[in-house]
């Protein structure tokens, strides 16, 4: 009888299939064989970050007082940290998966040699896409900045910007610069933006001169409004995602903000966060899907008493208009918490008819909510082609099963993020995760949760502060999760 070889899948059938499991299962592949081994190395390691925690700094960065429990959570993220970009160094295989760097700085004193071994580990990565550096503890410097490879697509900075050691870099694409805020990482209520004034002080350098040296195709730009005036013409006309965040409020940061709205004619994405003034309405064209007619994503979050004023009715009619028809909008992120429910109620209407909305994420403003019938209203009108959904409520001890009850029969849904702005909402984990089967990752306020379904059984793995505090687009499924959990 011939001997009959068994057939195999190809690489790539494997690829799909242990594409599904989920990602805290699959360091368990790694002792497999070398084909399982291979595919998991790429899905666990392609996107890694770097910490450095201590002293004080470490304290803020954790958000704790123990002392002890930050000592020990610095020891195995920084060993952590340590073996990763040790194996970098020591296999060209290795280094060839990781196309996304994230450090987060956090230490007290000027840790030179986390800043070597970093700086070190960027020799060994030709395929790097992707760094981000996070924090002053210490700051991002030369000793790393010359060190990054000149492919480098997005570079990220929330630090001071080495700028005479990164003038190399003019393949990037995705220019993110400092913000002033913060975003709060327990599970309190805690709506409002949190500002830290040293961020303030790294972010006042010269835009021009920065971006005389990036790609001429730039196509991703995070900047505060005071930087607007400073972007070139021909920047604008390059653009396809723009994040614009206020951080003075006051009539004077807006001043050129109209061009983004004349020139950024490519723009797919427009994030507008922070201390606007009720002025910033009036750069909304009114019933006008000829500016920014390719746009598909827009955000607008602003602060509690600014941006509405004294009853904000104009502002409030200037938004809807521009809203109105926008049949590629599909990601919407609003968060005006001095809006009354009676203005809510309106704005509601207007999404409902926005057809291509599958990402959304709404402040119901100001206005306690007990009534059932308020709940159910707003209940009813999420759209069904909702994939994410994120809902921050002022609840006041209405029943919220209605609202369960919808999110539940939303078939696409996979993730949801609920916020109570005063005080937590009274839902359970377990609750939103039977009712609504298709959930792969739930938050409540600022804990964030995966969702693995083992026939009947529910695995809740429950994200460390740390992740949530610093989440990059990677840490989420899809990049819309990402979206909408950012900046709220």
């Amino acid at each position: 009888m011939p001997y009959l070889r068994q057939a195999t899948l190809p690489p790539e059938i494997w690829n799909q299939i242990l594409g599904e499991v989920p990602q805290t299962h699959l360091p368990k592949l790694l002792d497999t064989c070398s084909l399982f081994h291979d595919i998991a190395i790429k899905s666990l390691f392609s996107s890694i970050k770097v910490y450095f925690i201590g002293g004080e700094m470490g304290l803020q960065m954790l958000n704790t007082l123990h002392a002890d429990w930050t000592e020990e959570t610095a020891m195995k993220l920084m060993c952590k940290s340590w073996e990763i970009l040790n194996h970098i160094c020591q296999e060209p295989r290795f280094a060839r998966i990781v196309k996304s760097i994230t450090v987060i700085a956090f230490a007290d004193g000027q840790s030179i040699f986390e800043r070597l071994s970093v700086a070190n580990a960027l020799l060994f990565t030709p395929n790097l896409q992707t760094f981000r550096w996070i924090g002053n503890g210490p700051p991002l410097d030369s000793m790393v900045g010359e060190c990054l490879p000149s492919s480098l697509k997005k570079l990220v900075v929330q630090s001071s910007f080495p700028l005479e050691s990164m003038q190399h870099l003019n393949n990037v694409t995705s220019l993110h610069l400092p913000m002033p805020f913060l975003f709060p990482d327990d599970e309190e209520a805690h709506d409002r933006l949190v500002y830290d004034p040293t961020f303030q002080e790294i972010s006042e350098f010269s835009l021009g001169n920065i971006l005389q040296f990036m790609s001429p195709n730039l196509q991703s730009l995070r900047i505060t409004a005071t930087q607007v005036r400073d972007v070139p013409i021909r920047t604008f006309n390059t653009l396809k995602d723009l994040e614009v965040l206020s951080t003075i409020g006051d009539q004077e940061e807006l001043v050129g903000l109209d061009m983004v709205f004349r020139h950024a004619t490519k723009l797919e994405s427009l994030t507008l966060v922070g201390l606007f003034v009720p002025e910033i309405f009036s750069f909304l064209p009114h019933h006008s899907v000829e500016s920014l007619p390719l746009l598909t994503s827009f955000r607008l979050s602003c602060e509690d008493s600014i941006a509405l004023g004294h009853g904000g009715e104009d502002e409030f009619q200037a938004l809807c208009g521009f809203l109105q028809g926008r049949r590629l909008l599909r990601r919407l992120y609003l968060r005006l918490p001095m809006m009354r429910w009676s203005q809510t109620s309106r704005l509601l209407c207007v999404i409902r008819d926005l057809i291509g909305i599958e990402v959304l994420g709404l402040h119901t403003g100001r206005d306690v909510l007990t009534d059932p019938d308020v709940i159910k209203t707003l209940a009813m009108s999420l759209p069904l082609k909702l994939n994410a959904l994120h809902i921050a409520i002022n609840w006041g001890g209405g029943d919220l099963l209605p609202l369960v009850d919808v999110i539940g029969k939303l078939p696409r849904l996979t993730f949801l993020h609920l916020y109570g702005v005063v005080v937590r909402l009274p839902i359970l984990l377990e609750d939103l995760a039977f009712e609504a089967k298709g959930l792969q990752m739930i938050g409540l306020n600022r804990a964030l949760w995966d969702i693995e379904r083992v026939g009947l059984e529910l695995v809740k793995n429950k994200y460390p502060r740390w992740k949530i505090k610093f989440c990059v687009e990677e840490d989420f499924l899809c990049a819309d999760d990402a979206w909408l959990f950012k900046y709220n």
